[in-house]
């Protein structure tokens, strides 16, 4: 089994863990990785103290913020893998280029041996013949008078001289043709290591632009959803029963610091096929709907969160309920959004139902 197969194996025990502890607590822990949230929930009889539901909102509040701290980690480890795997593989191609490179060259190089060698060979015969036809020249210089033979011994040095010239020049368009390897060696080396420059910019820019879009695309996606219209239920449907709803909202920037939005309304809404259709559809799958500007609700309750983040809803009826929170929030280009935290509860009768709320934008 791989390194990955092990990692995730321990973190599914300890998830399973973290939530069977959550249970023995009197508390249920719940992730929703599409809208970015986390949220508890506990029920307790009516009759139980005040202060024992403060210190049970707590608990789960301290339960929360870890479980985000988590969340945070895993997500620093994921990203410094996949950073580390993009190095690794980066470096190979790079160590692949250079023995390519490295290999070309001991190529040319024998080449350019075995052209010398043949140039070497050809160049015997040819010596030799001259060595020949000079030796002939000499003998049948010395059957002419000592006028000729001077004569000839002038011509001689005139072609030794020659010889010279012509060593010396080819001498030195050797060496000429040797600088110009050289200088074109060198210029390959250097467009090499600006071309490998070029890239290494050229990547650093593209992952640069790439994590740009990606926090942006998070950002609007965390914020993104089908708005809502909500409509206050004629009073003849209004409900009154022996519950409770007690909550604690708490919002998240990227870094995972908490902050406080704007207008934050919740509303106690009955579960409807409408509500139903939009939690599964828009509020999970965080989506618009293109033909609407809004979807139209009807909840039984509204209320505010207190200085501390808390809200209350008292004499609920039995039944099942959405509890939804709308917050107002600017967007990185400066528009504003709404913000949904959508939860769906069943309250029992002579119950208190105790839920915290958790989403990082």
């Amino acid at each position: 089994m791989s390194k990955n197969t092990f990692q995730f194996i321990g973190f599914t025990f300890a998830m399973l863990m973290l939530f069977s502890g959550c249970a023995e607590r009197g508390y249920h822990l719940t992730r929703q990785s599409n809208t970015h949230t986390i949220t508890a929930q506990s029920n307790v009889d009516i009759h139980t103290p005040t202060a024992h539901i403060k210190h049970k909102l707590q608990q789960m509040q301290t339960a929360i913020k870890k479980e985000q701290k988590k969340t945070k980690k895993e997500t620093l480890i994921n990203t410094i893998t996949e950073i580390k795997a993009r190095k690794n593989k980066h470096n190979a191609q790079r160590e692949a280029t250079r023995k390519k490179a490295k290999l070309q060259k001991i190529q040319d190089f024998k080449r350019e041996k075995e052209t010398e060698e043949k140039a070497r060979q050809t160049k015997i015969p040819k010596e030799a013949q001259i060595k020949k036809a000079e030796e002939i020249k000499r003998k049948e210089l010395k059957k002419f008078k000592e006028k000729q033979k001077l004569k000839a011994e002038e011509e001689k040095e005139e072609e030794a001289k020659a010889l010279e010239i012509a060593k010396r020049q080819k001498q030195k368009a050797k060496e000429e043709q040797e600088k110009r390897i050289e200088e074109k060696r060198k210029q390959e080396e250097a467009q090499r290591k600006r071309l490998e420059a070029e890239k290494k910019a050229k990547m650093k820019h593209l992952q640069a632009q790439k994590e740009k879009e990606n926090q942006l695309r998070k950002s609007q996606k965390a914020n993104t959803t089908e708005p809502l219209k909500f409509h206050l239920i004629n009073n003849i449907y209004h409900k009154y029963g022996t519950s409770e709803i007690h909550g604690h909202v708490i919002y998240l920037n990227g870094s995972g610091e908490e902050l406080r939005l704007s207008g934050a309304k919740v509303y106690l809404l009955p579960v409807s096929a409408k509500l139903n259709y939009w939690f599964n559809n828009y509020y999970l799958k965080n989506r618009l709907n293109p033909k609407t500007n809004s979807t139209t609700v009807n909840y039984l309750n509204t209320t505010i969160l207190d200085f501390e983040k808390n809200f209350a809803f008292y004499g609920v009826a039995e039944g099942g309920y959405y509890i939804i929170i709308e917050a107002s929030h600017y967007t990185p280009k400066g528009d504003i959004d709404k913000i949904y935290i959508a939860k769906r509860i069943e309250v029992g009768k002579y119950k208190k139902v105790m839920a915290v709320f958790s989403k990082k934008l």
